[in-house]
């Protein structure tokens, strides 16, 4: 089973996996950092070997299991929560990046996305733990699949690496008539904008983390504590609008 979008696979997972507040409660969480964006055309080069580099996103959720270590920003799913940055600004189209080292262990998945506000257009890159060769891209409009199926990456050339071992640039492309995903600068899918179907042009908002996928019906597989904590990392990020 592949997953709904992620706000809603998010809020249904967190409810039953530990203590949180209300729905209603965590609904308003997810989506304060995207009912109130502003547009910008500043690009912006964001280096996570500087101490002050966390201070430039918004912590959406549980913050003790977001922090710098050793020149990256590390995202920790614990049993007690995973962690959900968000970039504060926006753009119409433009560029997301990510140097990225997905985390690696059964029910683990990393994200970087490009999403609106709640009926969500969304745009991914996930990581699933429990298979660390692939990269997951998938897109959602209005919060509804369009894509029943997410489509499979390897690293460039189609040649499997172990995305859990080391790091990787991964990058979303928003164009006002297409949607591109790459991996280390390697063009592995194109989305065009065409008449008559479903496009996902409010995606806008910048949100990466970890969260707990043992709900997702077996597509994320399911976590083994026992195992954890569980830890993904980013060195560095990049936003570049289109203006």
């Amino acid at each position: 089973m592949i997953r709904t979008s992620l706000l809603a696979t998010y809020l249904a997972c967190v409810a039953t996996s530990f203590a949180v507040p209300t729905s209603n409660d965590k609904l308003n969480v997810r989506q304060a950092g995207l009912s109130e964006r502003k547009f910008t055309c500043n690009s912006a080069v964001i280096d996570f070997s500087d101490p002050q580099a966390l201070s430039k996103f918004n912590v959406e959720w549980c913050p003790q299991n977001v922090y710098q270590n050793n020149g990256t920003l590390v995202w920790r799913l614990s049993s007690e929560c995973g962690t959900t940055i968000t970039y504060p600004l926006d753009f119409q189209y433009g560029k997301i990046e990510g140097r990225i080292r997905m985390a690696p262990g059964s029910g683990v998945v990393t994200t970087m996305l490009l999403a609106g506000p709640a009926p969500s257009d969304e745009l991914d890159w996930e990581w699933v733990g429990k298979d660390t060769w692939t990269a997951q891209s998938m897109y959602f409009v209005k919060g509804q699949r369009v894509d029943q199926e997410a489509q499979y990456f390897h690293t460039p050339g189609d040649v499997a690496q172990d995305m859990g071992a080391g790091f990787h640039n991964y990058a979303i492309e928003v164009n006002k008539d297409s949607i591109k995903w790459y991996i280390d600068n390697w063009l592995t899918r194109t989305l065009p904008k065409t008449d008559g179907v479903p496009f996902p042009s409010g995606a806008s908002g910048t949100r990466m983390g970890v969260w707990d996928g043992s709900q997702t019906s077996g597509w994320a597989g399911t976590v083994d504590w026992a195992q954890g904590p569980f830890t993904a990392e980013i060195q560095w990020f990049k936003f570049t609008p289109y203006c």
